[in-house]
């Protein structure tokens, strides 16, 4: 198990960054000084284009690591990631009108004669497969 202290750390927003993400943010940082430093050199020489270029490339990289920094933290729900859902059967019996509910099984489908009713010993049928529906919180 990792401590948090040796390989780990948490910034702001809650995000936890390893130590190769934060060398690199260090690299694009001192990069984008020079940069900034640079276009800063430009513009004092009148090369307008040149200083434009580098002030660019300069608030770029701090943009970079502001968000790098400041990010949301990842939820649990990704939308990328499918939901899981319950789903269940509805059995009835077309003898004593007895209605029962379980999970889904694979094999399932309506109006499949399926397992023994335990009132009357007929045949219960699936009339229905569908998932539950969630709750509000």
């Amino acid at each position: 198990m990792k401590r948090m202290s040796e390989e780990t750390a948490p910034l702001a927003g809650g995000a936890t960054q390893n130590w190769v993400t934060l060398a690199a943010m260090i690299i694009v940082g001192a990069l984008a000084l020079v940069s900034l430093y640079m276009g800063f050199q430009a513009y004092g020489n009148e090369e307008i284009e040149i200083a434009f270029m580098y002030m660019i490339i300069g608030t770029s990289g701090f943009i970079a690591i502001g968000y790098a920094f400041f990010r949301p933290k990842p939820t649990s729900m990704d939308p990328l990631k499918p939901k899981k859902f319950d789903v269940i059967t509805t059995l009835e019996c077309p003898q004593c009108n007895l209605k029962r509910v379980r999970a889904f099984q694979r094999g399932d489908y309506i109006y499949k004669n399926d397992e023994p009713c335990t009132r009357c010993e007929g045949k219960m049928i699936i009339t229905s497969i569908h998932t539950r529906k969630e709750e509000k919180k």
